[in-house]
């Protein structure tokens, strides 16, 4: 059995309400998205989360023998968050890092690989995802990219744990509707023909290929939109635990960060179906809540999302500023 044995989430103090972002291109907005401070990049969002997740387990920094990252909006085209950060945790040096990227799946493949990493080694491994979204100044979905990270410590069966991760399920169908270009903001299609045609199928099947013993009492789940989001967990009819409406999508973090706060706020044994729908398909995950996630050191998810202070426009853009891709220049 691999457990959960401690949880971290981070959320940017900054946000923009979205009503903002409407009276400067017309149309309307309900809720907020993240925006993070100047300071706040990558490295240190993901560095809090991983802080708060080891500060909660029972595993020390000597103990991880791996730590992998996911994040589509990191700045480099050859940099890496992994070792970054266990390098700030004090990990030791032979820890095995890896990055996942390209996807908005990708903490899903963090999350499913630390998984199947503790089952063969028998140790424990940190699972961090963090994303800062680029944004379009009038674009469709400038008022939901939000910002964020979190993190999550694995470890086989223990006496006290968060929860229990009980099944993992993947469809892959190569569905690519989404696509976004290094520092750019997102081009999406169709979002009715995508809900019907990618999230539908994909998400079903992920889910039928997950053996679960019982109905699914709550759901967490990761697309880039509330509706593509909310047709993904029909497959389960649970309740959603989301923060959408105070972080906006928060590229790969937003799988990690919902169900870190879905283990801190719903009951001991609890279910929860966790999905990440993205490109190339979907993934699915049933986790078991816990006694050991009702001692909680640090603040939760729904603490920082009640702290919050509000900037104007054009501070959300100066934050957001955008950065030179740092690749190999096209021939």
């Amino acid at each position: 059995m691999v457990v959960i044995d401690g949880t971290g989430g981070y959320v940017p103090l900054y946000r923009i309400d979205r009503r903002d972002i409407a009276d400067q291109h017309g149309g309307r907005g309900r809720g907020e998205s993240a925006v993070p401070a100047r300071d706040e990049n990558h490295v240190t969002m993901a560095s809090e989360a991983m802080t708060t997740a080891l500060d909660r387990s029972a595993a020390t920094a000597d103990d991880v023998t791996a730590v992998f990252t996911a994040s589509v909006s990191d700045r480099f085209a050859e940099h890496g968050i992994a070792a970054q950060i266990a390098y700030r945790a004090g990990l030791s040096s032979d820890v095995r890092t890896g990055d996942f990227q390209a996807s908005g799946r990708a903490a899903a493949d963090a999350l499913a690989t630390a998984t199947e990493y503790v089952r063969a080694t028998g140790a424990p491994v940190v699972v961090a995802a963090v994303d800062v979204m680029p944004v379009e100044p009038g674009g469709d979905d400038e008022s939901t990219m939000g910002a964020g990270a979190g993190a999550l410590v694995l470890r086989p069966d223990s006496d006290d744990p968060m929860a229990t991760i009980d099944a993992v399920g993947q469809a892959t169908t190569g569905f690519l509707e989404r696509h976004r270009e290094h520092g750019e903001s997102a081009t999406a299609g169709d979002a009715r023909f995508e809900r019907r045609k990618g999230v539908t199928p994909a998400v079903s099947t992920a889910f039928d290929r997950v053996d679960t013993d019982g109905e699914l009492e709550y759901g967490v789940a990761s697309a880039p939109g509330f509706r593509l989001a909310r047709a993904a967990l029909e497959p389960i009819d649970a309740e959603r635990v989301s923060t959408w409406n105070e972080v906006g999508y928060a590229g790969t973090a937003t799988l990690l960060l919902d169900l870190c706060h879905a283990i801190e706020s719903v009951d001991a044994g609890s279910t929860i179906g966790a999905v990440a729908y993205g490109q190339g398909g979907a993934d699915a995950f049933v986790v078991s809540v816990a006694d050991g996630a009702s001692n909680l050191d640090g603040l939760t998810v729904a603490e920082q999302l009640e702290a919050k202070e509000y900037v104007p426009y054009v501070k959300h853009l100066e934050y957001r500023e955008r950065y030179d891709y740092q690749g190999v220049p096209n021939a």
